[in-house]
């Protein structure tokens, strides 16, 4: 089923206030409609004209044969004539008459009045009933098709035979209509019965999606193409338009890792990973590779993804996939001017509930009698927590709540499109600020955008896309990522609850190892980081048609497509020296400075500029001969991309505004630094479409990528791709077979892509400058030049090889649509970095690079979809997609003492690694019989691991297993649902994910432990989660879901292992939007000719199998900021330009 199939739901019939509405909305169309220019040849006749009006006009003539010859000859005042007295000519002195509606030219008889003396003085004298029947080209009755009266209010839908009866007069133009068909109107007259044979929408014949390098009919497709239009996206209003993709588009798993602002982007995969290094798809937007992160999403016009061999096109670049964004362009025959405003309330989706000071006190007294030590917190301590007391450090803190609020966000567009004589026009302004759940965190941005299409002559069109963005992040001096020691985040949630947090003027800390931290104070006191960045995007083609200049050139356009971009970030970093009053592990008090600044604070400034060229001049050709239908393309493209860096540091400051680094006093050994780097391709492309009466479909496509990362010899990579398609119901034998088959398309393809992802230049000796050495007997820093150890002439491409096998099916005069996908992909000469392979002589331990991996992935995609309605009022459509992608290591480059942890070889390329945990010590026998741990000592309640090679030590090199599925889902399922009903409409978006898994013991699986605040009590005293201290083992509670309660440091349970693995399954309600489309008659007094209302949701409820870290989360070692919860309520409206 189309795309348009699945997004349109048609309400039978229409009230008043939408007949009001459309009326406003085509009488300027009509206006506009009748004054175009029309022109003719030396000899016209009825039927020439009305193709010449089809073709130069957005508009279709609608007339019967018996009314009006086609054959007939016709005079004309002029070869180029205006619409409106063209059809006033052909008309003249044959009793007819028009009218312009939606886009239709409606040729009917005059209806003859009647002599005074017989016209009945009642109207209702010349209402009648007609009725009649509704079928398709087989004969089949059409069930649910909306008759109506053109300009009245009411209406009727066929019944199970497909029957109809409407109360009508001789004046009345009946209006049928049925999603899929193209809508017929019929001049009543006096007719009381009327058969209407309904045929298939030619619009819907030749719909177009974007494909590699142009459009191609949507029956013409014989790849994998996944599309989605601009309504369907902005029914969330999310901030990053990668956002908008999750559960929309079979085929592509997306995984959101954090809620900071600015940087909340999901990572996008199509059909998961199929090399090492992963790599998500490749961004093309209008026709130039960009990001879509900083896009405004009220821009976007549709986005389309390439999966199988309709990638293959885009060669080195189309591997991983293709994500093609079109932008909007200029409406055909209206002027209007657009405003969309959301205020949205945001909060944190998942975090767990932490340790209130009483319940603190307690549990780590407790555990630290189970480790042998003396209760720290005694009864004196207790009391002054309790109380209060205001001349003591102790009192209660909720350390969360100080760091986090409700954040929001607010997004505002305006934009205005519309079309003169020769110019399409859409220009639009946004505006976006986000201020994060967590405090002193925000992001804002701005996007212009001026689109232009413009008929330069008869031939000749010229089209430019002009846009930008100007952004700016601010975030604290310390760090929030994490794998910083010094999130704030990890602070708090490790700072113990019994201080205030301030005291004596000053904030408070409590001494943690060697450090001294507060997360609250941190946010507010470390510093800034500003990040500011600005881009200037723009692509032009100029486009010449040979159509015009004789028949045999029809069909064939030559175009020059330019495009240039500039992107220019300063980022300006002050770490900030601060004091905390603290308290330390011996309940000692002083003051001092916060750990991991310098006294003096320091400043760094960088700035980077990049610049990218792309020029693409193309030939193509596009023809019907008859039933034959061809497409022929053929360019050239070549991309250019320079950048550079600088950056300077400076230290001790007696400002904590420094507005440059000139104002520091001390510098480092190394105070400024900078590169730049140039990069470029070169590619021959070519297509070939051929498909005969729309039923059998070939295609083939080959590109030719120049890479400058390989040896002249290994420069060039070919990359072809061949794919067919068969509209099986189009056959005879298959309509008599399968009647209540509309649709049923069987599609196969092959192709071929490139990876050149290594470093450049291998092939040549290399230099480079190290600084990081000193002089012997001297504290200077020495600079020194490096050359490679090796030189690799003989790399070369990786290649992915991809199948596919796709069916398309529509049911029930298309009710029901169901898509589903077979792959096969298999990526060969992988480039791996494979080491030791020398020995030091000869530069062992350094990288060597070698074509030797291989990759299979597979799996499958099936979409089904359902759109029905009920009564006149309510209609409703489903979608379900379910997704399967599954990869495994073929070939990897293996040295004898590769440690299991590393050794992937037939297993998924994103596995987890660890221990198998078998349980917890609940025995001393256990204890003296349990071969050497990997770390630390062990007690009961420990968990237990698994001697897998049975050596007698439990290491990571040889006892390390598959624990798990990785982070990126295998299975990913979505449900879409939409209804409506009248003026009010619901949007529900669920989707899920299954196969995948993450680990609680933090980021590592190279045998690093990794100990966090999910998985450890009390460390270093520190705070600890409810859910781990309340499940702990303790003497009285020995079936225990997690380890011993304990304060000190223990290396033996922070080690990855199935006791810390998570199951990463889960279903989420992503979006919901429930909206008002506020009538007419009550805008007559705005300015606005729609209005919609509308209240939105996202993330609202999650179920997963760990309710205490968002599954989406990639690690919760240092304090991860949680993917946010979303409220928002929102507007629309469009006003007619004047």
């Amino acid at each position: 089923m189309t795309p348009f199939l699945k997004r349109s739901i048609y309400y039978p019939v229409c009230n008043h206030r939408v007949i009001i509405l459309c009326m406003m909305l085509f009488v300027g169309v009509a206006a506009f409609a009748q004054d175009q220019i029309v022109k003719l040849s030396k000899e016209n006749t009825v039927g020439s004209i009305i193709r010449a009006i089809e073709q130069q006009t957005n508009l279709s003539v609608d007339y019967s044969t018996n009314d009006l010859d086609p054959s007939a000859n016709v005079r004309v005042s002029s070869k180029t004539i205006r619409l409106s007295t063209l059809l006033n000519e052909m008309l003249e002195n044959r009793n007819l008459s028009y009218r312009i509606y939606n886009k239709h030219i409606i040729i009917s008889p005059l209806v003859q009045k009647r002599d005074a003396s017989t016209t009945s003085p009642h109207p209702t004298e010349l209402v009648h009933e007609l009725t009649g029947q509704v079928v398709d080209g087989r004969g089949e009755s059409v069930i649910g098709a909306a008759v109506r009266v053109v300009g009245a209010q009411g209406g009727t839908i066929t019944n199970v035979n497909g029957k109809f009866s409407i109360q009508v007069t001789p004046k009345s133009i009946l209006e049928i209509s049925y999603i899929g068909y193209a809508t017929q109107h019929v001049h009543v007259g006096q007719m009381s019965t009327i058969n209407v044979v309904m045929s298939e929408d030619q619009h819907l014949l030749d719909e177009v999606v974007v494909v590699g390098y142009g459009t191609q009919r949507k029956i013409d497709l014989t790849g994998s193409v996944s599309s989605i239009g601009s309504k369907e996206l902005m029914k969330a209003p999310l901030q990053n338009v990668s956002n908008l993709l999750t559960g929309k588009l079979s085929g592509l798993t997306s995984i959101q890792t954090t809620g900071k602002p600015g940087v909340d982007g999901t990572a996008l995969y199509v059909r998961g990973i199929n090399s090492f290094g992963g790599g998500g798809p490749i961004v093309i937007i209008d026709g130039v590779p960009g990001t879509m992160d900083y896009m405004n999403p009220n821009d976007i016009e549709s986005i389309s993804i390439l999966k199988d061999a309709a990638a293959s096109i885009y060669g080195v670049q189309g591997a991983n996939g293709v994500i093609l964004i079109t932008t909007k362009s200029g409406n055909r025959n209206t002027s209007e001017i657009n405003y969309t405003g959301s205020y949205t309330f945001t909060h944190n989706t998942a975090m767990p509930e932490f340790l209130d000071a009483k319940d603190y006190m307690y549990w780590n007294n407790k555990a630290r009698q189970m480790d042998g030590l003396t209760p720290l917190w005694t009864a004196d301590i207790q009391n002054k927590v309790c109380s209060n007391d205001p001349n003591s450090i102790y009192g209660e803190t909720d350390w969360l709540k100080k760091i986090f609020h409700t954040g929001s966000t607010q997004q505002h567009n305006i934009s205005a499109s519309g079309t003169t004589r020769r110019i399409r026009y859409y220009t639009s302004l946004g505006y976006m600020d986000q201020q994060g759940t967590l405090r002193n965190t925000a992001f804002t941005r701005f996007n212009v955008r001026t689109n232009l299409d413009i008929q330069v002559a008869k031939n000749l069109r010229f089209i430019s896309n002009i846009s930008g963005f100007k952004s700016q992040r601010d975030w604290p001096g310390t760090s929030i990522d994490n794998q910083s020691e010094f999130n704030p985040i990890k602070q708090a949630t490790e700072t113990i609850p019994i201080i205030k947090s301030e005291y004596q003027g000053l904030p408070t800390a409590y001494q943690r190892g060697s450090y001294y931290v507060n997360g609250y104070a941190a946010l507010y006191n470390s510093g800034y980081k500003k990040e500011k960045r600005w881009t200037f995007d723009s692509n032009y083609k100029l486009e010449y048609d040979f159509s015009g200049l004789t028949d045999v050139l029809k069909g064939l356009k030559l175009s020059v497509f330019g495009a240039y971009n500039y992107g220019h970030t300063t980022d300006a970093n002050f770490d900030n020296y601060y004091q905390l009053y603290y308290l330390t592990s011996n309940l000692e008090e002083g003051v001092g400075g916060a750990s991991g600044y310098t006294e003096g604070g320091s400043f760094t400034k960088a700035s980077s500029w990049s610049e990218n060229w792309l020029l693409r001049p193309q030939l193509e050709y596009v023809r019907d001969f008859g039933q034959h239908h061809v497409g022929l393309l053929f360019l050239y493209e070549k991309q250019l991309s320079k950048s550079s860096t600088m950056s300077g540091f400076k230290r001790k400051f007696h400002s904590t505004e420094p507005v440059d680094i000139s104002l520091g006093t001390e510098f480092p050994e190394l105070p400024v630094a900078g590169e730049h780097s140039r990069s470029g391709q070169a590619s021959w492309v070519g297509r070939l479409n051929y498909s005969f009466a729309n039923k059998y479909l070939f295609e083939f496509t080959f590109r030719e990528d120049g890479s400058y990362v390989f040896a002249p010899e290994n420069r060039w990579g070919f990359f072809p791709s061949v794919s067919a398609g068969w509209v099986v119901s189009q056959e005879k034998f298959f309509q008599k077979l399968l009647p209540v088959v509309d649709y049923f398309k069987i599609r196969a393809s092959y192709g071929s892509s490139g990876k050149d992802n290594v470093s450049p230049f291998l092939y040549n000796s290399n230099f480079g400058v190290a600084n990081n050495s000193m002089v012997l007997g001297s504290s200077a820093i020495a600079q020194f030049y490096t050359t490679n150890p090796y030189v690799y002439r003989n790399l070369t491409w990786s290649t992915t090889h991809s199948f596919n096998l796709g069916f398309d099916v529509d049911l029930w005069n298309q009710k029901l649509g169901i898509e589903l996908d077979l792959f096969y992909q298999l990526t060969s000469n992988i480039l791996e970095s494979r080491s030791g392979n020398y020995p030091p002589s000869l530069g062992g331990y350094y990288p060597s690079y070698q074509n030797s991996g291989k990759v299979d992935n597979r799996g499958f995609e099936l979409t089904i979809t359902h759109h029905n309605r009920l009564g006149k009022d309510f209609s409703y459509m489903v979608k379900g997609m379910f997704s399967f992608a599954r990869n495994k290591v073929l070939r990897e480059a293996l040295t004898d003492n590769y440690p299991n942890y590393r050794a992937i070889l037939g297993h998924s390329l994103n596995a987890q690694y660890g221990f198998k945990a078998l349980g917890l010590f609940q025995t001393q026998e256990q204890i003296d019989n349990y071969p050497a741990a990997p770390s630390g000592m062990i007690r009961l309640g420990d968990i237990m691991y698994a001697d897998i090679n049975g050596d007698g030590v439990i290491n990571s090199r040889y006892d390390y297993v598959k624990i798990g599925y990785g982070t990126l889902p295998e299975i990913n399922y979505s449900f879409n649902v939409d209804v409506n009903y009248k003026d009010f409409y619901l949007t529900m978006l669920w989707q899920g994910v299954d196969h995948c898994d993450y680990e609680l013991s933090g980021v590592y699986d190279t045998g690093v432990t990794a100990t966090t605040v999910y998985t450890s009590t009390f460390e270093d005293n520190r705070n600890s989660p409810c859910y781990l201290v309340e499940g702990a083992w303790t003497p009285e509670n020995t079936n225990a879901k997690y380890p011993r309660l304990s304060t000190v440091p223990n290396g033996n349970n922070a080690w990855r292992s199935t006791w810390w693995t998570v199951n990463g399954q889960y279903l989420r309600l992503k979006a919901l939007n429930i909206g008002y489309n506020v009538p007419v008659k009550f805008l007559k007094s705005t300015p606005f000719s729609r209005l919609s209302i509308y209240l939105a949701g996202s993330n609202l409820l999650t179920f997963s199998h760990f309710k205490y870290v968002d599954p989406e989360s990639p690690s919760v070692s240092n304090g991860y900021y949680p993917q946010q919860r979303t409220y928002s309520i929102r507007e629309f409206g469009i006003r007619k330009a004047l």
